[in-house]
């Protein structure tokens, strides 16, 4: 039986090693990108009165939060593709099916969502619902 080859002594692995020294260059933007994006997540977004206290929400929970609200109320005929905070707002993006009227079922999303975040939140919040698409019937 053959001894098995040290893979250090492999010469297949020479390239490899070769590529490890090279030092890649970070893009450029790629660090203040996702500094932004660490930051975003963990901003707080609502500050919610109790009785024994407040509590801090995240942009990230209020997003979550409104995603799912969204998905459980959508109109029919209306599919739901991203929901974010930006600008102090939730910004929801939806797709209608052809013969929607995409104006009544983006408004009647919104007011969904407003009422319900209002309710689980106790504070009114801002939501703007984009129809960014339209998909067959």
């Amino acid at each position: 039986m053959a001894e098995p080859q040290d893979p250090e002594r492999d010469p297949r692995w020479d390239a490899v090693r070769a590529a490890a020294r090279r030092r890649v260059p970070t893009p450029p933007g790629l660090v203040e990108r996702v500094l932004r994006a660490v930051a975003r997540g963990r901003r707080t977004a609502v500050d919610v009165p109790g009785e024994s206290g407040g509590l801090s929400v995240t942009e990230n929970v209020v997003a979550r939060l409104a995603s799912a609200i969204a998905a459980e109320r959508a109109p029919d005929g209306v599919l739901v593709s991203a929901v974010a905070v930006e600008d102090d707002a939730v910004q929801v993006l939806v797709s209608v099916r052809f013969g929607v009227a995409a104006d009544a079922a983006a408004e009647a999303l919104r007011q969904r969502i407003t009422a319900e975040l209002s309710r689980q939140l106790g504070v009114a919040a801002t939501v703007n619902v984009h129809v960014v698409d339209v998909h067959p019937g």
